[in-house]
């Protein structure tokens, strides 16, 4: 489709690049559009970005001293609210329902040579479902007429396997999430659906307008058509939008008339938002370093974005050898930090530049370290030891009786194969599921062996997996059975769903944030670590998607992101660029990623943290170096990286996967100090490696909590360390590292 949107009409504030409290950098404009409503219930507050609305919606009423809550709504919930009210009828379709639904159009169809090559990979229909995805959240591709580019055959080939499944939708009354804005628009042109909806507003104030693409805008325009519009947009910050369209906030002007607030306005307001210090009490000293410290994160943002920034800040940098040593490093000073000013652990972020890959592996080594974790969306289906055990009961009924039945003791000592078959309900994957939960206390459980926060997470995976049963029950076109269930199941760990594509997004409380930049754009935590800061990540090579070579969507017209950026457009977008000499792609994709390490960085309060590793698994693999940026950093004359050593050199042992690798490596690091000793001809003192080694090894004796594969992997790296034992001759031992 060729979208001609048309314009919004109103008032657009542009800010100054520089994070902190949303609620608060927008309030003056809230304020303005209630001083001329009746009242908060009617000024319509939209958010384009979906993570934080809770918290966005308490900020404002707090920073506009409300006695009730403000009407805030993400922008894709609205319209989803539209459609309701337009066609109560329809359903919108939930990330699993929407992967089989694409699955039974793409299993199917007549694909031309290319597609049909490309489908033998099992990665085929994730990467055709994200591109779809995409296309649809800009409501559709914009394909141009004629020819177009040389291979936009490709994406005519994608635009009409999306016209047939959302046929297929149609055929059910199912609506997919990317498609309700495009929908809206169309069902607000309706007198009656209108007229209802208007009822709700007299002004609209818009926050993160700077996200607002092409399909938000014309959604914007017609909401606001008989209501006062006030946007509200940050200059240099875009993300999500500048990945789709390029230029700066000034390209959204449009018919807005626009209002610029200074810097000195934005610090006000910053100040203003900052609560007051728990500690006005404590020593003059420690407000003084704590003043100091609050601009840290802001200071090294505000240079990454702009390229600008005078005054000194300081911030650290983790180097290790690995990607789990630099994760393992960074639990390890988060548990410092906790015990060294009494902080909490959503006090604290762990961020790397997207979702995806490893972020699953990062949560894991934290966690196995004592720290726990608290993501964007629901958590990770692979790793969910519940999960595990529902997948096992479907694999016992459909193929694979006897593994299944193993894996199931090992969660349920007590289940035999009649246990199982009691559960079951001929006619329902569900009910079969439920009874399940109920007879094995599966809640219950869950609640006994994990942290809140983490049974939190496993409860909403739980009731993830018994929808996804529920969808197999009640559709026609598939058979009540458990394979049914268990090819939907695979296909929901295969695919699962980034948080960027849902209406509503919160972070469960309790433990450390953990998630991509993009997620604390509007947000601060005490002490943010930005993970894989090295130039393979920050900038790395933008492929856009895993379907085509980056070379052909450099020629595709009408592909749902910038692919043919000119030099003009790559420095209107960044103020970081007064030149391209080279790849006009290539140059604006390093450059969004240097502002998604500005979002990341300026989130920090007290303490920000840039993380680099060597080598992504021991020493195999290609090296990594620091990120140009870091290095762009340490250039300046202002700001300063002040190195940290890892645990046990710089800082304590803190945390329980720092200390079991110190343990492990006792024996060969004594070993390798007597053995230095010996060569040089220096005098080796035993005694003390003796007492190191004879006090973990009573420790491990007469503890009755240690894990009795820890005390195996210890002896064995005492046995290797003497020569007892060859590293080929006992495969099963276990290090520290990975």
């Amino acid at each position: 489709m060729s979208l001609q949107p048309s314009q919004p009409d109103g008032t657009l504030h542009v800010l100054p690049f520089g994070g902190g409290s949303l609620a608060a950098r927008v309030r003056a404009v809230y304020d303005e559009a209630l001083d001329a409503a009746d009242g908060p219930h009617d000024v319509l507050v939209l958010k384009r970005l979906p993570n934080g609305v809770a918290e966005f919606t308490t900020g404002l009423r707090d920073a506009a001293d409300l006695s009730v809550r403000p009407n805030v709504k993400s922008l894709p919930r609205h319209a989803a609210t539209v459609l309701d009210e337009a066609a109560p009828d329809k359903r919108l379709l939930s990330y699993e329902e929407r992967i089989e639904f694409l699955a039974r159009v793409l299993d199917g169809y007549n694909w031309s040579s290319y597609f049909e090559e490309a489908s033998q990979h099992d990665s085929f229909g994730r990467d055709v479902g994200q591109l779809l995805l995409d296309a649809a959240w800009q409501g559709g591709f914009d394909l141009p007429d004629g020819e177009g580019g040389e291979y936009d055959e490709y994406l005519r080939e994608l635009a009409d396997v999306n016209d047939a499944f959302h046929e297929k939708l149609a055929q059910r009354g199912l609506i997919e999430q990317a498609d309700a804005i495009p929908r809206a628009i169309a069902a607000l042109d309706r007198p009656g659906v209108r007229q209802r909806v208007e009822r709700e507003f007299d002004a609209i104030v818009v926050a993160e307008f700077e996200e607002c693409t092409a399909i938000d805008r014309a959604y914007l325009a017609s909401l606001a058509r008989n209501a006062d519009l006030h946007c509200v947009a940050e200059s240099q910050a875009s993300v999500e939008r500048v990945k789709k369209e390029p230029g700066g906030v000034e390209r959204l002007a449009d018919g807005l008339t626009v209002v610029r607030h200074d810097d000195a306005a934005a610090d006000r307001s910053a100040a203003a938002s900052r609560p007051e210090s728990a500690g006005e009490a404590d020593s003059a000293s420690e407000s003084a370093e704590t003043a100091a410290s609050e601009t840290v994160g802001r200071a090294f943002g505000q240079f990454l974005a702009t390229g600008d920034w005078d005054g000194d800040a300081t911030a650290r940098l983790i180097e290790a050898a690995t990607l789990d040593q630099q994760v393992e490093e960074v639990a390890n000073e988060i548990e410092y930090l906790r015990r060294e000013h009494g902080w909490e652990y959503g006090d604290f972020a762990v961020l790397l530049r997207t979702v995806g890959d490893p972020m699953p592996r990062v949560r894991r080594i934290l966690r196995h370290s004592g720290v726990p974790t608290a993501a964007a969306g629901v958590g990770g289906l692979e790793q969910d030891l519940a999960v595990r055990e529902l997948h096992a009961l479907a694999r016992y009924h459909s193929d694979d009786e006897r593994r299944a039945l193993d894996l199931l003791r090992a969660r349920v000592p007590d289940v035999d194969a009649e246990l199982v078959e009691e559960c079951v309900d001929p006619r329902s994957v569900a009910q079969s599921l439920k009874r399940w939960i109920v007879t094995t206390d599966l809640k219950g459980r869950i609640a006994a062996e994990s942290a809140d926060i983490d049974a939190r997470e496993q409860f909403q995976n739980v009731s993830r997996l018994v929808s996804i049963a529920e969808f197999v029950d009640e559709q026609d076109f598939f058979e009540v059975n458990w394979s049914e269930f268990v090819g939907m199941l695979r296909r929901a760990i295969t695919y699962d769903a980034p948080y960027a594509h849902t209406a509503e997004v919160d972070v469960a409380e309790g433990g450390v944030t953990v998630g991509d930049t993009a997620l604390v754009k509007n947000d601060s935590r005490k002490a943010v670590f930005l993970l894989n800061v090295v130039d393979s990540e920050y900038p790395g090579d933008e492929t856009l998607s895993p379907l085509f070579p980056t070379t052909w969507i450099t020629q595709m017209d009408g592909y749902p992101a910038v692919t043919q950026p000119t030099e003009e457009q790559v420095i209107d977008t960044y103020a970081t660029v007064t030149d391209v000499a080279g790849n006009e792609f290539e140059r604006y994709h390093d450059e969004r990623a240097r502002r998604q390490l500005a979002i990341g960085a300026r989130a920090a309060d007290e303490r920000l943290y840039f993380c680099t590793y060597e080598q992504s698994r021991g020493s195999v693999g290609k090296p990594r170096h620091r990120s140009r940026y870091l290095h762009a950093v340490a250039e300046h004359p202002d700001l300063t990286l002040e190195e940290v050593e890892g645990p046990g050199i710089d800082r304590d042992i803190h945390t329980l996967g720092s200390a079991s690798t110190e343990i492990l490596a006792q024996p060969w690091s004594e070993l390798e100090r007597v053995q230095a000793e010996a060569s040089t001809g220096g005098e080796v003192q035993l005694e003390s490696a003796e007492e190191r080694l004879a006090a973990i090894q009573k420790v491990i004796a007469e503890s009755e909590t240690v894990d009795p594969r820890f005390e195996r992997a210890v002896k064995t790296q005492f046995d290797f360390a003497r020569g007892a034992v060859r590293p080929d001759e006992n495969p099963g031992a276990t290090g520290g590292g990975e």
